[in-house]
């Protein structure tokens, strides 16, 4: 029997491939998202932090995410996840979710940082 939380977060990750599978805005800078210098599907194993039940600080069952995001400035992860986190349909917001990376991988989150609002399609 699947448990209701590993059908859940299967089901994001998959939503989160396909999704950035078509989503060519990922890795476009132009589009006003700001930058991110790593490959998004990378930070993919991140979404599966956000479905694990009582995250403490320096968690080690977020180190897949954590060397993941290894190497980027605070401001950068920060950046970085909210684009993957996006398309996701996260029940307590994007800035929640960022946040509990950064908690996680026992992180310092950057002051007054909010995820950019999406971006506008143009007609």
């Amino acid at each position: 029997m699947v448990s209701k939380s590993s059908s859940t977060i299967s089901l994001i990750t998959i939503f989160l491939i396909f999704s950035l599978a078509e989503a060519e805005l990922f890795l476009s800078p132009s589009q006003g998202f700001g930058t991110c210098p790593r490959d998004p599907l990378q930070l993919g194993v991140c979404v599966n932090v956000l479905g694990l039940a009582n995250v403490v600080a320096g968690d080690t069952r977020a180190r897949p995410c954590c060397s993941a995001i290894t190497g980027l400035a605070n401001i950068q992860v920060a950046d970085c996840l909210c684009f993957v986190f996006r398309p996701l349909p996260l029940v307590f917001g994007i800035d929640k979710a960022v946040r509990t990376i950064f908690f996680a991988c026992n992180m310092v989150f950057p002051i007054g940082f909010q995820c950019p609002p999406p971006p506008v399609s143009s007609p």
